[in-house]
């Protein structure tokens, strides 16, 4: 990945260490791409983000609705049908991430190998909070929309996302 990284353009991820100004602060930060052996027939791409502050300290960002602090994409158990996944995109100043989902239930039923539409979430980096028990960087829901369109996997979905509709 270079510097000259278009706005709104999906960044792609080298396995190990990229260092990118993920909050546009000036200071280069850690993202850490690897694969995580989930003991099934395919692993998890993962990515865990570290943010330098101006002290040198690096803090780890949670991944939104406390799940955790590593991104990951999900895949169902004996197929290649990709049920979640999320990307890094460049903008004017640091970056942004789009969740992508599955949508079940209701009307679109509950079969996650069925084509479904996909609930796509955009979160920016919020600002730095300094208060005790908060950690100071975390991501901030920003927008979503739910594709009218029905997809297998979320490969095929990320194809047709219009960023447009999140900003």
């Amino acid at each position: 990945m270079n510097g000259f990284s278009l706005i709104n353009s999906r960044v792609t991820l080298k396995d190990g260490i990229n260092q990118l100004d993920i909050n546009g602060d000036g200071i280069v930060d850690l993202v850490i791409g690897s694969r995580f052996e989930n003991n099934t027939s395919h692993p998890n791409n993962t990515m865990t983000i570290f943010i330098k502050n101006q002290q040198g300290k690096y803090y780890i960002v949670p991944v939104p609705n406390d799940l955790g602090f590593t991104w990951s994409d999900f895949i169902l158990s004996a197929s290649t049908v990709k049920i979640s996944d999320y990307s890094l995109y460049k903008k004017k100043s640091g970056y942004f991430i789009i969740s992508a989902n599955k949508v079940t239930g209701g009307q679109y039923g509950d079969d996650m190998a069925d084509a479904l539409p996909v609930k796509f979430i955009r979160y920016d980096m919020s600002p730095y909070q300094d208060s005790p028990g908060v950690p100071p960087y975390s991501w901030e829901y920003t927008s979503a929309y739910t594709s009218t369109e029905r997809y297998l996997d979320i490969d095929e979905a990320f194809k047709h996302f219009s960023i447009e509709r999140l900003k």
